[in-house]
């Protein structure tokens, strides 16, 4: 006669079931990813100017609000 089994013994999985996966958490196979590819220099350059006129801008407005000479009209 088999032993009584406990509930918690009913819960574990067994030694064969721990060893294989279910079909449900295989997963698909992922599609390949590009290579990374850094911004051509033209880009970079580009930016890097479009980052000087926006520090420009910014000095130039602060300069003109902190002068008053906007509201001398």
């Amino acid at each position: 006669m088999e032993p009584e089994k406990r509930p918690e013994d009913l819960t574990s999985p067994t030694p064969q079931e721990e060893a294989a996966p279910s079909p449900a958490e295989e997963t698909p196979p992922q599609p390949e990813k590009k290579p990374y590819k850094p911004y051509s220099r033209k880009a970079r350059l580009w930016a890097w100017v479009g980052i000087a006129f926006m520090v420009f801008l910014t000095i130039m407005y602060a300069y003109a609000f902190a002068s008053g000479s906007i509201l001398m009209y």
